[in-house]
């Protein structure tokens, strides 16, 4: 990916269980994914460290959201492409995991694509900073928004 990027990836395990014993969210787990914006467009970790890379061209992506998550006060950072990602090929006993491929499935039937984070599972810079890039990066097409694309 491209020298200018922004990486949203894992909180360290230690400082996110800290954090969840001080009454904040859940902590992070070794298998949740992680995602890097660029000038060249998406990568999509399925889960940060191991597993499928997703790549998307920004040609490829038609929105990028921060939506609700399931928990009030918490938000999701969402990327929507253009087409329809191929269905992972799931054992059974992932199916409900919650990490990896089986979150996959619960991010589709949440937020309508795939390719998710939950932003309190996540570090890397400012919501602010990908709204400030978003829009050079495509050319004006996509800017960061807070809704749902039709």
């Amino acid at each position: 990916m491209g020298d200018e990027s922004l990486f949203y990836r894992p909180k360290n395990p230690l400082v996110s269980t800290v954090g969840a014993l001080l009454g904040g969210p859940t902590p992070s787990r070794t298998g949740d994914p992680a995602v890097r914006f660029d000038p060249n467009g998406v990568e999509y970790h399925e889960s940060y460290g191991r597993g499928p890379i997703t790549r998307l061209g920004w040609k490829e992506v038609r929105a990028v959201a921060v939506l609700p998550g399931p928990v009030e006060g918490r938000q999701a950072l969402c990327v929507y492409p253009f087409h329809e990602l191929p269905e992972p090929d799931i054992p059974v006993s992932e199916l409900w995991t919650g990490s990896g491929p089986g979150l996959a499935i619960h991010f589709t039937s949440l937020f309508g694509t795939p390719i998710a984070v939950h932003w309190h599972h996540v570090r890397g810079p400012s919501l602010e900073k990908l709204a400030k890039h978003l829009p050079a990066w495509t050319e004006g097409r996509i800017a960061l928004t807070s809704a749902r694309p039709a």
